[in-house]
């Protein structure tokens, strides 16, 4: 399992109380309502992230286009092996493992069926990852259907993927803003998240700033020139307010409803007992950008980000106990809570050795034990994990019971917190966060670009054994550096 994140690469508040005012580098984005000289006001803030970003994490991670894992059907490999045909000749190969010469793929196992000293048919019995179509597959070794389970050495025989016939794992994306001051719920206090129907400037305007800096967006122009739409829209879309106080013409266009089936809208609701940081879920959105920024999608919805805002029946109420605050930190923030789009998508796998036994104690020594310490934000780390009983069981044996690693059991999860907040940055997930396991040993994946660089982080591991769920915290830490 693994989560990918993203930060925007342009954020921005549009803001009633001066229609003309860009916020683009200010370090926060808010979506409030309040009075001012009597007069009721509100904001909506708007952010984007990077579609080339987006494309490259669907099609890496998610999309049958990109890495994943080979299907389970009869055939999605064809090619031939010309060595030694009269050991090949019209035999079966089972539980034949496949390696990558391009694109790294491990962990994929098939059995082959040989006519002539043609491969005729190959069904996958064990997926693997990190493969795509073109990847040039190398057997190392061929498994003998008789013969007492006799080797045949491949010398230059290769297998060609070439089906399309992937399946897209399960994901899910989710839009997460961390709160700086929320204040004042209520019962109707709800942030809601559209897809944006224009284009729009960032700026580099802040809020406050004398005179007021208008080279970006605003409530009354998406960029200098331009005004927002409103009055008549496209399909799907939907625009803001053209009442008689004349200031609140603007405020973005939006698009409502779904598309394709999909909601593409979002919603959160707050209460007092609800955290207050935003975290909506997006994937059909996200999902719809990247089939049309690919020609793929039946709807014409390109990617401009997201407008957050409080729903339109409250947003210009003229009363001061109906006022909310809702004030995010945003991508210009000098703190460690710049606004991330999260990708969760399902890497698991759990392939282990008979060679090694799954962990049946909670007390235990884990740790990891290839941890280089610091880490540039462009890598991927896997971790892998030494899992050892406290108290091995006696046997008869010369090697002590602490040299034999273990397996953490199969619903174990990990987590990241940052060191000095203790705050988690990637919290435990049943569905995105577990452990994996090989040949080797369990491990999981982190991707560090998701982490702020400069920062020391925690890794946490949580496992359920006989009946007691426990959390491992052996000082795992790690550094994410600039670089």
């Amino acid at each position: 399992m693994a989560i990918y994140k993203l930060f925007p690469e342009k954020d921005a508040t549009l803001y009633t109380q001066n229609v003309t005012m860009n916020t683009g580098l200010d370090q926060i984005l808010e979506a409030s309502t309040y009075l001012l000289n009597d007069a009721a006001q509100t904001s909506r803030y708007l952010l984007k992230f990077s579609q080339n970003e987006i494309n490259g994490a669907y099609t890496s991670y998610i999309s049958g286009s990109g890495i994943s894992y080979l299907s389970t059907a009869a055939g999605a490999l064809n090619g031939s092996l010309t060595t030694n045909p009269s050991t090949l000749f019209n035999k079966i190969y089972y539980n034949v493992p496949f390696t990558s010469s391009t694109g790294g793929g491990i962990g994929a196992i098939g059995d082959i069926t040989v006519s002539g000293n043609t491969i005729s048919n190959i069904t996958i019995t064990n997926r693997g990852k990190n493969y795509k179509i073109g990847d040039i597959l190398i057997t190392t070794h061929l498994s003998k259907s008789a013969g007492g389970g006799a080797n045949w050495e491949q010398e230059s025989g290769s297998l060609t993927l070439v089906n399309n016939d992937f399946k897209k794992r399960k994901w899910k994306s989710n839009l997460r803003n961390y709160a700086a001051v929320v204040t004042n719920l209520n019962s109707t206090s709800y942030l809601k998240v559209y897809p944006i129907s224009q284009s729009w400037d960032m700026g580099t305007g802040r809020f406050g700033n004398s005179p007021v800096t208008t080279d970006g967006c605003n409530w009354r122009e998406k960029k200098p020139g331009f005004n927002w739409t409103n009055g008549t829209f496209v399909d799907l879309t939907t625009g803001s307010y053209s009442q008689n106080q004349g200031t609140t013409t603007g405020g973005a266009t939006w698009y409502t409803g779904s598309i394709t089936n999909k909601i593409i809208t979002a919603s959160q609701a707050f209460t007092y007992s609800d955290p207050i940081d935003l975290d909506v879920d997006v994937t059909f959105a996200v999902d719809v950008w990247f089939s049309q920024s690919n020609g793929i999608g039946a709807a014409d919805i390109p990617n401009e980000g997201f407008i957050v805002k409080q729903t339109s029946s409250v947003e210009l109420i003229p009363s001061q106990s109906q006022a909310s605050t809702f004030k995010y930190y945003s991508v210009d923030t000098n703190t460690i809570y710049p606004p991330t789009l999260e990708i969760k998508f399902d890497d698991f796998f759990y392939g282990t050795s008979s060679q090694m036994q799954t962990l049946s104690q909670p007390e235990a020594f884990i740790s990891t034990y290839n941890n280089d310490g610091v880490y540039y934000p462009q890598s991927v780390q896997r971790f892998r994990i030494a899992a050892v009983p406290q108290y091995p069981k006696k046997v008869f044996q010369t090697q002590s019971g602490y040299l034999t690693n273990f397996y953490l059991p199969k619903q174990a999860q990990y987590a990241i917190k940052d060191s000095e907040t203790n705050e988690y940055v990637i919290n435990f997930d049943s569905e995105y966060t577990k452990v994996s396991a090989d040949a080797t040993s369990s491990y999981f994946d982190i991707y560090m670009g998701g982490l702020e660089p400069e920062r020391y982080y925690t890794i946490l591991l949580k496992s359920k054994i006989d009946g007691t769920t426990k959390i491992y915290n052996e000082d795992m830490m790690f550094k994410v550096i600039n670089g």
